[in-house]
């Protein structure tokens, strides 16, 4: 039975904050942007064999045809001369790169994945080869898996019969590898028809393989109402193959999807900032209390903290959450705590440091101001306090202000008190949020704040 939108979220959701998510690229996901899916791509070969394609299309034995009649480099050509001439941007793509997928494979010949993480600077690895599983660790880089190969190496493609029935000789470790992780990760497929024989195998195998205990999977499909098999095949999918079903309209509701389920993991990532000098009892008692209710209560109720250690409180906040996590008995401390430290080098380093503080606070759906050093005779106009609140301003993050006296955090409580009504979802608590109250009692209405936001 098909999941409905909400089951899908919640329970994605929850697989993308333990971080156990891979991604599985089909053609329909590079379709968007132009490039051909199977069909389009083998139709004008088909045309030159004198014969049609329909649902029933063997492509590894159509093109093994090609490759008979008119030689194996002609194929591989033609391949080449329809994937190489289209352009990569793809937003679908941009925003399942948000979602944080560290490992991603596909059986698309085109380079649309990684031309779309290039464009943001982000570091991969590339993998289509055995020999190149070696640099999977590289840097901690994103892994990318062509299954079938990559148009830069056209004689490597899988793309004949033949090519397939020799595919587990040729590329045995990267069966093993795709093995594995569909054992230990959860995948999301997009734009993939589940007609391929080289996922479905694998998946076919370790259903048989673990019975019920194999893991499930997750696709967001288009339902195809005109097919009167439809229905079965996706009962089939769940049933044989382990893959839960989140049928859409249309094709471009998926954008929709992926765009609300990455405000979800978003709103459950809470970035604390605050920093002071001081080394008065009273400053670093009350910071202690406070880091300490905070870090107790975002963990009991399922938030992540991010912080980019702040001086002293950032400290304070990483040691009691870890604490915390020791005492709970969870081991796996870095997918609850996520620490970024904001430092940069040369000249350009308030540029490094503003650039992080971006990347970072943009993936967090809430931000907690306390402290941040300030003197009105000599402001700091370098203040990481003030940058992160600038940032957080311009990237509508819901912010949550605790005033402390004499510091910044102060400045930001004033500034949003007196245009409440831009903030609506602290109406009711603004008053509340200072350090006059017990770090317990702010700690329950952070909690509470938060928790009236995840819907908005």
């Amino acid at each position: 039975m098909p999941l409905n939108k909400e089951q899908f979220l919640n329970q994605f959701t929850r697989q993308a904050l333990d971080e156990r998510i891979s991604l599985f690229v089909g053609a329909g996901t590079s379709a968007n942007v132009g490039y051909p899916t199977w069909h389009n791509l083998f139709k004008p070969l088909a045309r030159e064999l004198g014969t049609t394609l329909d649902e029933s299309t063997n492509y590894y034995r159509l093109a093994q045809y090609y490759s008979n009649q008119f030689g194996q480099a002609e194929l591989r050509k033609r391949i080449n001369d329809i994937i190489n001439k289209n352009d990569f941007h793809s937003p679908l793509i941009n925003e399942l790169i948000d979602v944080g997928f560290t490992n991603i494979w596909t059986t698309n010949f085109d380079n649309v994945i990684e031309l779309n993480y290039k464009n943001r600077n982000i570091l991969i690895n590339k993998v289509f080869k055995d020999t190149d599983l070696s640099n999977v660790e590289l840097n901690k880089r994103i892994n990318i898996y062509k299954m079938n190969g990559d148009i830069t190496n056209p004689e490597g493609i899988v793309a004949t019969q033949k090519d397939y029935e020799e595919y587990s000789d040729s590329h045995r470790m990267m069966l093993m590898f795709f093995k594995r992780e569909l054992i230990s990760s959860t995948f999301l497929f997009i734009g993939y028809s589940f007609t391929d024989y080289l996922a479905m195998d694998c998946l076919s195998e370790i259903a048989r393989y673990l019975g019920d205990a194999a893991p499930y999977h997750y696709t967001i499909m288009k339902n195809d109402k005109c097919n009167p098999y439809f229905n079965h095949f996706i009962d089939d999918l769940e049933r044989r193959y382990h893959i839960r079903v989140l049928l859409v309209n249309e094709y471009e509701d998926v954008f929709s999807v992926i765009s609300e389920l990455n405000r979800r993991i978003r709103n459950k990532r809470v970035f604390i900032s605050g920093a002071f000098r001081s080394f008065e009892e009273k400053i670093e008692e009350y910071s202690h209390n406070l880091s300490r209710s905070i870090t107790s209560h975002l963990l009991s109720n399922d938030y992540r903290i991010v912080n980019g250690i702040g001086r002293h409180f950032g400290t304070h906040i990483i040691g009691y959450a870890n604490e915390y996590l020791a005492k709970k008995g969870i081991k796996d401390k870095e997918k609850y705590i996520i620490v970024r430290p904001f430092v940069g080098l040369g000249e350009k380093s308030l540029e490094d440091k503003k650039r992080m503080r971006e990347e970072v606070i943009g993936g967090c759906g809430s931000v907690i101001f306390v402290f941040g050093d300030y003197n009105q005779h000599f402001p700091n106009p370098n203040s990481g306090v003030e940058e992160e609140f600038e940032i957080s301003l311009k990237n509508h993050k819901n912010i949550i202000p605790i005033a402390y006296p004499g510091m910044r955090s102060e400045l930001i409580w004033n500034k949003m008190k007196s245009n409440i009504t831009k903030y609506p979802y602290l109406e009711k608590s603004i008053d509340l949020l200072t350090s006059k109250y017990d770090t317990e009692e702010l700690a329950k209405i952070i909690i509470y704040i938060l928790d009236s936001v995840q819907d908005i």
